[in-house]
């Protein structure tokens, strides 16, 4: 059986613009980040803004 505990994780593949792989590229030189960092956090903003906005939408019980 495998070891599970060096697990380096998932690999999710995306097709983009140059345009947007430029402005990911961007990210990556001005924060000094890996590509793999900013879109990690990209996901969080979103998710983030995903609660909110489902959040606004659900009437507040009395």
């Amino acid at each position: 059986m495998k070891d599970k505990t060096n697990k380096k994780g998932n690999i999710i593949s995306i097709r983009m613009s140059d345009e947007e792989r430029d402005e990911v590229q961007r990210l990556m030189d001005s924060r000094n980040k890996k590509a793999s960092f900013i879109m990690r956090e990209a996901l969080t903003l979103f998710r983030e803004q995903w609660e909110m906005s489902r959040r606004m939408e659900t009437p507040i019980q009395n």
